[in-house]
């Protein structure tokens, strides 16, 4: 058995990659059972994140061709967004066991974020699970996973500081805007999207000083939702070609599969402007079209600029990386205890079965010999012998499953079936 995990992520590739394989949320079941229950599935168990910064599958696989299937996931993720099966192969990067463990806890922990120790990531991590939860289509091995992984993340959240005077994509969107304008006490700021990202974005520019925020979205119910928490005007979807005009700071966070700002609508809006147009894109798949970049008078940024701000939060936490990285190294090793222990369960399985068998039949020949008893002295006898068998179990069942702890579970199940004939092989 193997777990794996094959992606890309921001430090692989940019935006524009991720946007092509990202998935929708609708999207994942189908895709999941595509994955593990189709025939000819890759995976026995499979989970996707899907991210602004990272697209991953997670599975367990019992082929031990790892580059096989890790091969035919990346193919898969090809096929499935209508990409040649070469397109951005070489940008995918592949793990395995012990590595795909630690890849999971550290990106949980927030340690392979674009903004180091972003709390979202938990989150995010969490929703990925449940949703494959619900579709069946993650069992015994990834549950254990995902568990372990959420709980390295809430002792890095409890036990350091990494989260401490955290920001989120969005807040760092604001803050890129506030450096190139200087100041946002004067600025118009228009809010595309109304999702957790514009919230975010709302506050950081309440504490910069906005004092105009205008909000759009195709839901102008969550919009107004929106505004009543942080304030600011609202404005139906089919209104955003008039309120980019009115704008000198766009900001878009939508879950739209498609561009939703196009050329036409930034040249109407910077015709008769003296000063540029800030348009931060921070939505994968992207809102804004790229060819937007071009317009004369208009700066557009994606969330791979935001690289100035994640230096500057890098610094303030550093010194919490040591502390991070240790937790993380003890919960790969709680996991890969729990992992090796579950390697020999089958042969346990099999001598308590064999010791219950032998129990039961010399259980009968003695109750023969006996003859009548009352129901309290077959109790007795009963007991008496579930005790002994128990006790004699006891010490190798807890012993093989330390030796498995360290590594030694093939080696030790394979002496217990060849002294007890149990005529079973452990799983690897």
């Amino acid at each position: 058995m193997h777990i794996v995990v094959v992606g890309v992520d921001h430090h692989t590739a940019p935006v524009e990659v991720r946007e092509q394989l990202a998935f929708r949320p609708s999207a994942l079941p189908e895709v999941l059972a595509q994955l593990t229950v189709a025939a000819h599935a890759p995976l026995l168990e499979a989970v996707i994140l899907s991210t602004c910064n990272r697209v991953e599958v997670y599975g367990v696989t019992h082929d031990d061709d790892v580059a096989a299937v890790q091969g035919a996931l990346i193919a898969f993720l090809h096929r499935f967004h209508n990409l040649h099966p070469a397109t951005h192969a070489a940008l995918f990067t592949c793990r395995q066991d012990t590595e795909a463990v630690q890849h999971l806890f550290n990106t949980t922990c927030g340690l392979n974020s674009l903004i180091v120790g972003e709390p979202q990531i938990q989150g995010q991590v969490r929703t990925a699970y449940q949703v494959s939860s619900e579709a069946q289509t993650s069992g015994p091995i990834l549950h254990a996973l995902f568990r372990h992984a959420v709980e390295a993340g809430r002792r890095v959240r409890t036990e350091t500081g990494i989260d401490r005077n955290a920001v989120s994509v969005s807040q760092a969107g604001v803050e890129l805007a506030r450096r190139v304008l200087g100041s946002l006490q004067q600025a118009r700021i228009l809010l595309v999207g109304s999702g957790k990202m514009s919230e975010l974005a709302a506050k950081k520019l309440l504490d910069n000083g906005a004092q105009s925020i205008t909000l759009v979205n195709r839901t102008v119910e969550k919009a107004y939702q929106l505004a009543q928490v942080w304030g600011g005007e609202v404005l139906a979807f089919e209104q955003l070609p008039q309120a980019l005009c009115g704008a000198d700071v766009v900001i878009t966070s939508t879950s739209a599969p498609h561009t939703v700002i196009h050329t036409e609508h930034v040249v109407a809006a910077v015709a008769n402007r003296s000063t540029p147009l800030i348009m931060i894109d921070l939505a994968v798949p992207r809102d804004i079209d790229e060819a937007v970049a071009a317009v004369p008078g208009a700066r557009v940024y994606n969330i791979d600029d935001l690289a100035q701000v994640v230096a500057t939060n890098l610094d303030r936490r550093r010194s919490e990386l040591r502390a991070v990285e240790a937790i993380v190294a003890s919960e790969v090793d709680r996991f890969n205890q729990w992992l090796s222990a579950r390697a020999v369960v089958p042969t346990l399985n099999d001598l308590r079965e064999q010791a219950e068998a032998i129990r039961q039949g010399e259980l009968a020949k003695a109750l023969k010999r006996l003859g009548p008893l009352d129901e309290r002295e077959r109790q007795i006898v009963e007991a008496l012998t579930q005790g002994i068998v128990n006790k004699l179990l006891h010490q190798p069942t807890v012993r093989l499953k330390h030796e498995a702890a360290q590594g030694n579970g093939v080696a030790y199940a394979a002496a217990l079936q060849t002294l007890f004939g149990l005529g079973t092989e452990a799983s690897a």
